[in-house]
């Protein structure tokens, strides 16, 4: 195997840690911007930035919790609604970071002419 490739795989712990604290500095950046320039474009890049938090956190808890049990004590149907989540978390996360700086560009634009 590729000693690159190995890394990455070996140290997936360090690389998911790193994934959320950079989400969470997006999302306190993403407030900050909101609170100081008065935009809603930053309210909506930092709903998109907890979401994809969430979703992330979620599915690094997944295998903690299916080893305890707690989807089998919860029904399938609870379980399918559960799996479902991050991905629908992901995709609205994402989809807000991307309004949220649109929104904030256009909101810049309009201020300045």
């Amino acid at each position: 195997m590729k000693p690159l490739l190995e890394a990455i795989l070996s140290n997936g712990l360090l690389l998911d840690a790193a994934g959320v604290l950079g989400l969470g500095l997006i999302g306190l950046s993403a407030i900050r911007l909101s609170r100081r320039e008065r935009s809603w474009g930053g309210t909506m890049m930092a709903i998109g930035a907890i979401s994809l938090l969430a979703a992330r956190l979620f599915i690094l808890s997944k295998p903690l919790l299916a080893s305890g049990g707690v989807f089998q004590a919860l029904g399938s149907r609870t379980t399918y609604t559960l799996m479902s989540l991050p991905p629908i978390l992901l995709t609205l996360g994402l989809a807000g970071i991307v309004w949220g700086l649109w929104a904030h560009e256009k909101w810049l634009r309009e201020g300045r002419d």
